[in-house]
């Protein structure tokens, strides 16, 4: 009779906790085990939290921090994963080393991702129903109010900015007052992966109510006999504002449906890369000699060289 191996023990632990035992509130637990398992079986926590938080790079730390917490403490109590404090690294226990196993595994944890993505906007949908839904969606010009990113890239979800936990009686403090839970006050549009990210404690309102125009634009809508709020922003609040109109332009980029206004959008993602250059304390000038440098070293990204990592 065949022993059994410790390293056989922990795969068929590994497998029983994707088919059996896992239970979500979030999304967290099988992403960070589909990252594992596509990583050789390691990753340190910045690469799970890149992981995670494709779609912002500036919410890195934030999701280091949800890896640690409650995903952490399931994953390693049910012996899936080990973590290495001196090198910070989630280590995959009975990583399967049959690659039609892994397949099999990192199938499962697709399919757990998706179950939960559907579960939750079929949630959403009943409760809210259509008429509501269609409102925020419509308020929101389709797209999500934290990335920027169109309804036709990601799905949208409905997020409640006061969650469901904080709510009494079906009633939510917002903006100094009571509110029914369902209120089109609390609600605002996230697509898929920024509502993963929001935690049930997180009461942020991600619904713009500004954005950084042109520098013209003002002299124009004021030429046309026309009115409008208007700040003038520098320093620390000029730079964020810019960094929300370059996810805002890379969005608009991804959404558009014709060569002519995809080169509309790039130019204006350029416009913007070149102010943060000069936020930055760099000219114009040095950002294209620079790129033209880097091109003559490495070359430019034409040819479609894809290296395996």
């Amino acid at each position: 009779m065949k022993s059994t191996t410790n390293e056989e023990t922990q795969m068929t632990n590994l497998a029983n906790f994707l088919n059996t035992k896992m239970s979500m509130s979030e999304v967290y637990q099988p992403a960070i085990i589909k990252a594992l398992l596509q990583n050789g079986g390691k990753c340190t926590k910045q690469e799970l939290a890149a992981d995670i938080s494709k779609y912002d790079l500036a919410a890195r730390d934030y999701y280091a921090k949800i890896v640690m917490r409650y995903p952490k403490d399931t994953l390693t109590k049910h012996g899936v994963v080990a973590y290495d404090r001196s090198s910070q690294t989630f280590v995959l226990l009975g990583y399967p080393q049959d690659e039609e196993m892994r397949d099999q595994l990192l199938q499962t944890c697709q399919e757990k991702i998706e179950h939960w993505q559907t579960a939750r906007r079929q949630a959403d949908r009943a409760t809210l129903g259509g008429s509501k839904r269609y409102e925020v969606l419509r308020r929101a010009k389709g797209k999500c109010e934290l990335c920027g990113i169109s309804s036709e890239v990601s799905p949208i979800d409905v997020d409640h900015i006061v969650p469901r936990s904080k709510a009494n009686k079906g009633k939510v403090r917002t903006q100094g007052k009571w509110v029914d839970l369902h209120d089109l006050s609390n609600l605002q549009a996230l697509c898929s992966a920024c509502n993963r990210g929001k935690r049930d404690s997180d009461q942020t309102d991600f619904r713009r109510r500004s954005k950084l125009v042109r520098d013209r634009i003002p002299e124009i809508i004021s030429s046309a006999g026309r009115s409008a709020k208007l700040e003038k922003v520098s320093g620390a609040k000029l730079k964020a504002a810019l960094l929300d109109k370059l996810m805002e332009e890379h969005a608009e980029f991804l959404a558009a449906k014709t060569k002519t206004a995809r080169l509309e959008e790039l130019t204006d993602l350029f416009e913007v890369i070149t102010a943060l250059a000069v936020i930055e304390g760099h000219s114009t000038a040095e950002l294209l000699d620079l790129a033209q440098a880097k091109r003559e070293q490495r070359g430019g990204f034409e040819e479609g060289w894809v290296l395996a990592i």
